[in-house]
């Protein structure tokens, strides 16, 4: 069998794929390049509201009110997208779990104050557990060829 070679691009392309699936498996290569993919969109898609709510703040007449709607509309777009990309990342890191053969829950390890974050931490680094009960190593070749 042979591996496909992972790509930034092939990685965005299966974190779009399956943005909100917390089944299946994520390998190494994969879930590192797709957090890059997922950060870099983020600051990208922050940046642009962010440009657009300078723009549109200095077009803005100085009453508090047509100020306040502006920020409280930047607000709700704000966290509209970082909530997306806290629900995407839980189901990245539980896929990358799932690829070393834990379940998606040891992802609330991190909770743990002081530990937690570097036993994930560590987690995420190990390599692949082989074709495990989540399915098989090489599942992502079938994934771009949708």
């Amino acid at each position: 069998m042979t591996i496909h070679k992972m790509t930034l691009k092939d990685a965005a392309v299966i974190l779009w794929k399956r943005k909100f699936s917390f089944s299946g498996r994520s390998s190494r290569k994969e879930f590192w390049l797709g957090v890059a993919a997922l950060w870099l969109g983020y600051y990208a898609v922050f940046s642009i509201l962010y440009a657009i709510f300078l723009f549109f703040i200095a077009g803005v007449s100085r009453t508090a009110l047509n100020g306040a709607v502006l920020a409280d509309a930047f607000l709700v777009l704000y966290l509209v997208t970082g909530l997306t990309v806290f629900f995407v990342s839980a189901a990245l890191n539980a896929r990358r779990l799932h690829d070393i053969g834990r379940s998606g829950w040891w992802q609330l390890v991190s909770l743990i104050p002081l530990l937690g974050g570097l036993v994930l931490f560590l987690w995420l680094l190990r390599p692949s557990d082989g074709d495990n009960q989540y399915g098989p190593e090489d599942y992502y070749s079938s994934i771009l060829n949708e």
